[in-house]
């Protein structure tokens, strides 16, 4: 009768992911807030700049 507390066979763990989901969402995060600052700026540039 077999062990049922023998570990099944599995494939070999894969290393780390290069892109992990909390990484990602930094990337995108960071491209967002410069593009949303590069058009702030492009649109008007005098107001972006003023001193409040």
């Amino acid at each position: 009768m077999p062990s049922t507390l023998s570990k099944p066979l599995a494939e070999p763990e894969e290393g780390p992911a290069r892109f992990n989901k909390r990484r990602l969402i930094r990337v995108i995060a960071i491209l967002t807030i410069g593009i949303v600052v590069v058009l702030a700026v492009w649109q008007e540039p005098l107001y972006a700049l003023r001193s409040v």
